[in-house]
């Protein structure tokens, strides 16, 4: 019997390739689809759902696991509000129904029209790589971090963070009826993501939370955490 596909949503990188660390345990029990959406400079959420759809369509009837992280995760539940006969089970790390922080993300959108300039993409990478130290993050892992990052579509980029100021899920959690894992860290500095987890938990039925105080948003590339132990 063919094993179940576990489809792990990226963030704002949109390569799916920050999910290396979970991959070889995942691929003992699914077989493990880490999404890599295709660059473009225009699309709509709808748009990112299709390919979801497209890449998926065939597999059997409540069988595939979806994995969305940040803002993978508003992706994540929206194909589940959209698609709920095809899954079986659905994850949520460190991500938002709503991005609150309406001036942050409006700051960090000014400041991606920047990254054009060598020197800001300088900036950028030191910041990235003291804030991930802060969190734990071994020195590969910062090193891999940042060649990962260095190969994201720059305007793919910028409208995925267009999309963060228009989502808001509120309303729609209700309907999201599978059963549902919702990991968040206590020193994410990119979501506050304890209280937008317990908030998330009291709004899907079948949500069980777990809180990592001392993790940071790179919860996936934090030493000791293992997708594969809770799905």
């Amino acid at each position: 019997m063919e094993r179940a596909l576990a489809v792990l949503i990226p963030g704002l990188d949109g390569t799916g390739r920050l999910y290396y660390r979970q991959i070889g345990a995942l691929s003992e029990r699914y077989r493990v689809l880490p999404f890599e959406f295709r660059p473009r400079p225009r699309f709509e959420y709808s748009d990112l759902v299709a390919e979801l759809d497209q890449a998926t369509r065939n597999e059997p009837s409540g069988s595939i696991v979806v994995v969305g992280e940040s803002f993978g995760g508003t992706i994540a539940m929206q194909f589940v509000l959209r698609f709920p006969e095809r899954v079986s089970r659905l994850a949520l790390i460190n991500t938002f129904p709503i991005y609150r922080g309406r001036l942050r993300i409006g700051l960090a959108r000014w400041m991606a029209g920047a990254l054009r300039w060598g020197w800001a993409r300088t900036v950028k990478d030191w910041v990235a790589d003291r804030t991930l130290a802060l969190e734990g993050i071994p020195w590969e892992d910062r090193r891999r971090y940042k060649s990962i990052i260095r190969t994201v579509d720059f305007p793919s980029y910028c409208r995925r963070l267009e999309l963060v100021r228009e989502v808001d899920l509120s309303a729609r959690l209700s309907e999201i009826r599978v059963p549902t894992l919702i990991f968040a860290s206590g020193k994410d500095k990119i979501v506050p993501s304890i209280a937008e987890g317990r908030f998330l938990q009291s709004r899907i039925s079948y949500a069980r939370l777990h809180e990592y105080p001392r993790a940071g948003h790179a919860l996936l590339l934090t030493p000791g955490f293992s997708l594969a132990d809770y799905l």
